[in-house]
Formats: structure tokens, sequence, C-alpha cells
């Protein structure tokens, strides 16, 4: 995305941002708590005259700009890492020499033990992590160990080694940060459960291990056990301040990509990230238009796919599609797997892409709202100049009357709200009137629609269009007037050479035919002319209809407007069989029916 317009579009959420150089390549990766006032910042200090080289030259070079929004600024932490070791961005200077964020290791040794380290060297051991730094890693063992107890010492203890007494007990037994398992006083079967409990909150299961917690205390206070019950209740309380968990670094997901799939109004996002062993080492950003995934989603996945294969050197074997409706199955590719995401992990994934997407998704088409309503008030603000109205005109109706030889009289009315269509609003009027008399039909329409609005206190329009010349605009102001509205501004748009007449002007007022005010007169009027000629073609259509049906044998106007209502033209008529006809006039007049449609 270029840097002008990612810049608006930046959410006050924690995450990593990715400037990128005028090739699309990646020349530096940040986190941030928030990352619209940190980006932000960046060009605010390149205007400073104390700037440092680096930000000046990120500030000079940069051409765009994506993001990831994490849950945390832990995540943001892991993420960053992982993602300047994929890039190795120009301006990153820290990270770059190989060095990792580091590991909890819980060795595979009979008497488990957990272990610091920036290597995976511990043959069989379970790693955890990377831990965003070595503080937080060693305070995080602290609390393991002043809760359970642990050993931290390097003795090659054994169950036998234990029962035949070989061992002796260090300085932290005797002042109580130990359990003494070397010398029995702490069970073998009691310490392992103590290290597979601390498995269990380092793989996430804090709801789990938390619950069996509170039960135990429960179970301590009832059997009036009230030290035990106290130390697991602050074991409980620790654990509970402590709870965090990263999802950028979940081996159980192993190496894959996720597609993440969000539709707005105007655009849709999709947000790739890919994962190596569970690691977020790269991410991408497409956008495409709503409607082309609500007409075609499995074209828009083909192309996003075939971005992806160009964007990236390799490609995991499994693609998880979030997003996807239940309505199309996936396609099948030869050499990739296309699927939901299935698993907890997968889920917890795929709903960090998605947080992005939906963020980016939001804004974007926040932003379009924004620009379009920006656009529409410069063209009203203008409008409003030209015609000199007494306000500006939020709400424009339009009317237009639609006849053949004054046969099947019909009007539309279209409805703009800040400049644009609001359909839900439009209607049409089948006129009372027997012959084509288009100053008696706009009196008609006007007087039947806005005697009502007015009586039930329903919004009037700031600017009323008449599709017509004047003698279309001296009908609607007779009418207006006999109902007291003369206040509505109303003005009438000839299509020949496209004037506009004004009440109380003999002169025409022509509009620039570059003038973005025009072409908005011009969409409203054409709008309003295809709504009422094709209410006037549907009512023709069903009169020709009619009149067929009232020519065969046995058919009246009460089954022919049941032959109307349930079939609705010709076409379908004809391809009718005889038992849909049967159902709705009879056998014997179906067959009259389908002969008589057949000889037509």
């Amino acid at each position: 995305m270029d840097l002008a317009t990612a810049r608006e579009l930046l959410p006050e959420l924690p995450g990593v941002y990715k400037f990128l150089g005028a090739r699309g390549e990646v020349i530096y990766v940040g986190k941030a708590r928030n990352l619209r006032k940190r980006v932000q910042s960046y060009f605010l200090r390149a205007e400073e005259p104390t700037c440092d080289y680096k930000t000046r030259l990120i500030v000079r070079h940069a051409a765009g700009l994506e993001w990831i929004v994490t849950e945390s600024e832990w995540d943001a932490l892991l993420l960053e890492n992982n993602l300047i070791k994929h890039y190795n961005p120009r301006y990153n200077v820290l990270l770059k020499d190989g060095k990792t964020y580091p590991y909890l290791s819980i060795t595979k040794e009979p008497y488990p033990r957990l272990v610091f380290t920036r290597q995976k060297v511990f043959e069989g051991a379970k790693y955890y992590g990377p831990f965003p730094g070595g503080g937080m890693l060693r305070s995080l063992m602290e609390l393991f160990y002043h809760l359970y107890k642990l050993r931290d010492c390097d003795l090659k203890l054994t169950p036998e080694g234990v029962a035949a007494g070989k061992f002796r007990p260090c300085v932290k037994y005797h002042i109580g940060t130990c359990a003494a398992p070397c010398i029995g006083k702490q069970s073998y079967e009691a310490y392992v459960a103590a290290v597979e409990e601390v498995q269990e909150l380092l793989e996430g299961k804090w709801e789990e291990v938390l619950t069996r917690i509170d039960a135990e205390r429960q179970k301590a206070v009832d059997a009036l056990e009230f030290e035990r019950a106290h130390e697991l209740k602050k074991r409980y309380e620790q654990l509970q301040a402590y709870r965090q968990r990263s999802v950028v670094a979940d081996a159980a997901v192993g190496d894959v990509e996720v597609l993440s799939f969000v539709e707005g109004v105007k655009l849709g996002v999709v947000h790739h990230l890919s994962l190596r062993g569970g690691r977020v080492v790269a991410s991408h950003t497409w956008q495409f238009a709503a409607r082309e995934w609500q007409e075609n989603p499995a074209e828009v996945l083909d192309r996003v796919i075939g971005t992806l294969i160009d964007h990236q050197e390799s490609v995991a074997s499994v693609v998880l599609v979030d997003g996807w409706s239940l309505t199309y199955s996936l396609p099948e590719l030869q050499e990739t797997e296309l699927r939901l995401p299935e698993s907890p992990a997968e889920q917890e994934v795929a709903a960090l892409c998605r947080k992005t997407a939906f963020s980016l998704a939001q804004q974007k088409n926040a932003f379009l709202e924004e620009q379009r309503a920006s656009r529409y008030k410069k063209e009203l603000e203008e409008l409003m100049r030209i015609l000199h109205l007494p306000r500006l005109p939020r709400r424009i109706e339009c009317i237009d009357n639609s006849h053949i030889q004054g046969a099947h009289l019909v009007s539309g009315v279209s409805v703009f709200i800040d400049g644009a269509p609001r359909r839900s609003e439009y209607r049409r009027y089948v006129q009372e009137l027997r012959k084509g008399d288009d100053f008696a039909a706009m009196r008609w329409v006007i007087l039947r629609r806005y005697e009502k609005r007015a009586r039930e206190s329903m919004p009037l329009p700031d600017l009323l269009l008449i599709d017509g010349g004047k003698g279309q605009l001296s009908a609607a102001l007779e009418a207006l007037n006999a109902i007291g509205l003369q206040e509505i501004p109303v003005f009438a748009l000839a299509k020949k050479k496209e004037e506009v007449f004004a009440p109380g002007r003999t002169e025409p007022i022509y509009i620039d035919t570059r003038s973005p005010v025009l072409r908005l007169l011009q969409r409203i009027r054409d709008e309003t002319h295809e709504t009422a000629i094709g209410f006037h073609r549907q009512r023709r259509k069903a009169a020709t209809l009619r009149t067929t049906l009232l020519a065969v044998p046995g058919i009246g106007e009460k089954l022919a407007a049941r032959l109307l209502e349930e079939f609705g033209s010709m076409e379908k008529l004809k391809e009718a069989s005889l038992e849909d006809l049967a159902r709705v006039v009879g056998k014997r007049r179906a067959a009259l029916l389908q002969k008589h449609l057949s000889d037509a």
C-alpha cells in the first residue's frame, strides 16, 4: 500500500509495521504498542534538526507501508524478531547477527530441570518460546521455582540414587526454595506432577491448570488443611497475574500459509501470514472489490494464490483459508491443499490473521466512504452556489413520467442522500389519468407524494428535480403551492441541451459540461428515468399478456389475474407444462390455453 494512504489507515493497536522500498522490498521492520502513533512519529522526527540519521534514511526511502495487528506488545516483540530474520531488512541493525530470543527448555531426565537456553542443545528436551527477552524468561522461571519449589541443580538424580541416600540437600532446601527431591523430601511422583503442571502452563492450558488448583484449594479448605489451602491460593493468584501466551509462535501449527478474507462495503481485504515451524515469518496484504468476492470468490482466491506463489520463493503445502463461505467448496489444487482452519492452534493463528484483515478493511472502507462523502459534499456545495439554494441539498428527489402515446402512464421517483442513491426509498406510481397529459401527470404525482409526506411529517427534499422543461416545472410548482409546500426548491432538467430551468427565470441555466455538478444532476435524472421506464415496460408487458389471455375462451378477468400472478410473462406461460397450467385454470381450460399459446 502506498505510504500516504497507509498513514491515514493505520490503527491505534499494537503490532508490527514494515516500511517498503520503491520495488516493494522490506527495508525496515519495527514493533509498536500503538501502530499509528509509532509510525507517524518517524515523519515528525524527520523534520527536526536533531533527528538521527537512520530515521532520515527510512523516511527518505520508504515508498509503502504494511502492518500486522497483534494481541499485545508481547506478540509484537516475538513477531518482529521472526520477520527481521526472514526479510533481513536494510535498516534493521538489531537482531541481524543470528542471535535469537531465549527459550525455556525442560530436560529429559528422571527429575527434569528448567533450563534457560538460546540454542536447542539438549537431546530429547522440550522447548518453549521464544520469549521477548532474557529478563522476562528469568522472571517466569523464578515464578515456577517459587510456586513449585523445583530443583535448579545439575545433580544426576534418579529414583534409585535418591532411595540409596547418595545425595545431600543444598542451602536452597534450608531456606525453603527447593522441596529437596534429592533426599526424598518431595516424592518422585509429586516432583513429576509439578513439572507436568509447568508444561501445561507453557503449552497454554492455563484454564485447566487454574481450575484444577482452585478445586484442590477448596478440597484443602474442606479438609481443614489451611496451610496447604493458603499455598494453593497464593499459587492461583500469582499464576493468574502472570497469565499470558503468544499466538505468533505455536509449533503445533507447523508450516502453513494462512489467508484471511474480510469483505467490506466497497472493498475486501485478504491478509496473509506465512508460518514456518509455527512461527510467523512473512506477511502480505491485498485488496479486492467486494462485488468480485460476492460474485466469484473462487476467482479471487485463485488470483491471491497465484500472487502468493509469485511473491514467495516457497509456499507451504497447506493453505488455511479463513473467512470462506460454507456455501462454496474450496477449489482443488495439484500441489497445495486448501482447507479451513480446524485445530485450536490453527483457529488461533487464523484469528490473529483475521484481526489485521478486519482492521485494514474497516479503515480502508471508512477512508473510501470519507473520500466519497467529501467529494459529494464539494459537489453539493457547488450545486447550492449555482442554483442559489437556501441550504445544502442533502436530500434530492427527482420525478419522471413515462408512457407511450398516453397509454400505461406511470411515474418514478428516485431519492439521493448526500449525493448517493438511496434505492430503498425509490417509489413507483401508477397514474390514475386516462390520457397522456404530461403536465397533469406531474401535478397528480406531486400531490399524491408530497401531500402525504407533509401530513405525516416525513422528510421533504432540499431540492426537487423534474425531468422535463418549463411546462413540467410550472405544473410541479402549481401542485406544490396547492398543498402549501412552495418553500421546496424546484428545478427542471431538460435532456436535449442539458438545460436547467428555474422558477421565475425566462432563460435556462447552463452548467459547464465538464462540471461534476452537471454529472451529478445527469446521474440523478438518468436513475429516475430508468426507474420510470422500467416500471412502464413492466406494466405494458402485463397489459399485453392480459389482452392475450382474455382472448382465450373460458378465461376472464379473475383467471387472467391469477395467471399473471403465477407466471408473469408470455415466455414463462409458453414454457409451462400442461400440469402447471391445469393447477391454476383446470384441465379443460389449460388445454385450450396451451393450444392458443402455441398458435399465437
